[in-house]
C-alpha cells in the first residue's frame, strides 16, 4: 500500500496531463450526478459535478501537481462506493416506503395487523429452508413440496374447511335454522354500504388485493401479494322463509368474481364486492345477539365462515371430483409406469416377461460388488509387499559379491 501511495505522489502531472485528467472527470461527473441523483435521491443542480470535479482537479494542480493522479483515482473509485452505498441505500428507502404505503391502505381501510406469532413464524420457517438447503442443497424444495401438503391437512384455511363442509352440510332454510354450525343460502341485502377503492362503488363489502409486479428476463411477469383485506358492513341474506343479519367479522370471500383491476407504479390492484341481490351460499354459525335476535357469524369451533357465489360452487363441486379423479389415475399410471422401467424385461419363445424388480437382488449384488473391490484391494496389497520383499533381497544379493571381494583386495 505504502508503494502505491509512494508511486502516486512521485508522478508529477505536466499542463497537457491536468487538462486530459479534467476532461476525463467531466465523465465521472456523469456517474456523480445519476448515483446521487437517482439512488440517494437528492436535489442538486445537474452541471453541479461537472464544474466541481474539474474545478478540484484545477486548484490541487495549482497546489501541487503530484496531487492530480491520487484525487482523479479518488473521484473514480468515489463512483464505485457511492454505486454500492446508494443501491443499499435505494433498497431500504423502497422497502420502508413499501411499509408506509400498506401501513397507510390498512389504517384507511381499518385492516388487523398480521399477528407477531405468525411473522416470528414465518422467519423461522425460512431460517429453517435456508439450513436445510446449505445440507441437503436443492433437495430442501423438494423436502418443500412434500412438507406444504402435509401442513396443509393439518393445519386447513377458512376455505378448504369451508369447500369440505359445503358437500356435507344441508342447506337449511333461514326462518328454522338450528342454532351451530349451518349452512343457508339467498340473496344479500344491504344494511349501511362501503365505498370500494377502486372507482368508489358503493356496496356491501369489498376484498381489495394488491400485488408486486416482478419480471424475469423473458417479459413474464409474477405477482406477489403485498396487501389483501376485507372490509364488511352487516348484511341480511334473504331467502322465501325470511332474513337472517350476517356479522361478516373473519368472513372469508371464496370465488367472489372480480370486479376491478388495473396496474400502475409496478402493481397490480385488484378489486372483489358484494353487491345487493348477489345469490350466495353462506357457511358459519347461527346463533342469538344480547335482544334474541338470531344472527349469522363466525363459527370459533369449526373454524369456518365464508361466502360464495352459488354457481361456483356447483362448478366446483361438479368439476373438483373429476379433477381429483384425474390426479389419482395419473400418480398411478405414473407409478406403474415407474415400476415396469425398473422392472427386468426378458423374451422368451416370443414371449414379453417382466419380472418383478428385485431389490434385493440389486442391493446384495452391490454389496458383492463392493466386497470384491475390498478384497482386491487386499490383493494389490499382499502384492505390493511381495514386490518389495523381492527388490530387497534382489539388493542384498547385489551387495554381497561386492562384500566377498574386499578380503581379497586387501590380502593383495
Amino acid at each position: 500500500m505504502n508503494d502505491i501511495i509512494e508511486f502516486l505522489l512521485k508522478n508529477e502531472a505536466d499542463t497537457p496531463q491536468v487538462i486530459f485528467f479534467m476532461f476525463f472527470s467531466c465523465g465521472i461527473a456523469i456517474f456523480h450526478t445519476v448515483i446521487l441523483g437517482g439512488l440517494f435521491n437528492l436535489k442538486f443542480k445537474p452541471w453541479l459535478f461537472f464544474v466541481l470535479n474539474p474545478l478540484s482537479l484545477l486548484i490541487v494542480s495549482v497546489i501541487d501537481k503530484r496531487l492530480v493522479l491520487p484525487l482523479l483515482l479518488l473521484h473514480f473509485i468515489s463512483v464505485f462506493l457511492l454505486g454500492i452505498i446508494g443501491a443499499i441505500y435505494s433498497g431500504i428507502r423502497s422497502v420502508n416506503k413499501e411499509k408506509k404505503e400498506i401501513a397507510k391502505i390498512k389504517r384507511k381501510y381499518n385492516a388487523k395487523e398480521t399477528p407477531l406469532w405468525k411473522k416470528i413464524a414465518g422467519i423461522l420457517l425460512m431460517i429453517l429452508f435456508f439450513i436445510s438447503f446449505f445440507f441437503i442443497g436443492i433437495h430442501a424444495f423438494l423436502l418443500l413440496f412434500l412438507i406444504v401438503p402435509v401442513l396443509s391437512s393439518f393445519f386447513p384455511s377458512n376455505k378448504s374447511r369451508f369447500l369440505k363442509y359445503q358437500k356435507v352440510l344441508p342447506t337449511a332454510a333461514i326462518r328454522s335454522v338450528a342454532m351451530g354450525l349451518a349452512e343457508i343460502e339467498g340473496t344479500l341485502e344491504m344494511i349501511k354500504p362501503v365505498v370500494s377503492p377502486i372507482k368508489s362503488k358503493e356496496c356491501i363489502g369489498f376484498r381489495y388485493r394488491i400485488e408486486k409486479i416482478s419480471s424475469d428476463k423473458d417479459g413474464r411477469d409474477s405477482f406477489s401479494t403485498i396487501f389483501d383485506e376485507i372490509t364488511c358492513n352487516p348484511f341480511y341474506m334473504v331467502d322465501e322463509t325470511g332474513k337472517i343479519e350476517v356479522n361478516p367479522d373473519k368472513m372469508e370471500f371464496v370465488y367472489v368474481p372480480e370486479d376491478e383491476q388495473y396496474r400502475g407504479s409496478g402493481k397490480r390492484y385488484t378489486q372483489f364486492i358484494l353487491q345487493p341481490n348477489d345469490k350466495m351460499l353462506l357457511i358459519g354459525k347461527a346463533s342469538l345477539k344480547e335482544n334474541n335476535q338470531p344472527v349469522f357469524e363466525y363459527e370459533d369451533i369449526k373454524k369456518v365462515f365464508a361466502i360464495a357465489p352459488v354457481d361456483k360452487v356447483k362448478y366446483y363441486n361438479t368439476y373438483k371430483p373429476l379433477l381429483n379423479s384425474f390426479i389419482l389415475f395419473t400418480c398411478f399410471f405414473a407409478f406403474i409406469a415407474s415400476l415396469i422401467l425398473i422392472s427386468p424385461i426378458r423374451i422368451e419363445n416370443d414371449t414379453l416377461i417382466i419380472d418383478p424388480p428385485k431389490f434385493i437382488a440389486n442391493i446384495d449384488a452391490n454389496t458383492v460388488i463392493e466386497q470384491d473391490h475390498v478384497n482386491q484391494d487386499h490383493v494389490n496389497e499382499d502384492i505390493k509387499e511381495a514386490n518389495a520383499t523381492e527388490a530387497g533381497q534382489a539388493t542384498k544379493n547385489e551387495v554381497a559379491p561386492e562384500d566377498d571381494t574386499k578380503p581379497n583386495q586387501d590380502s593383495f
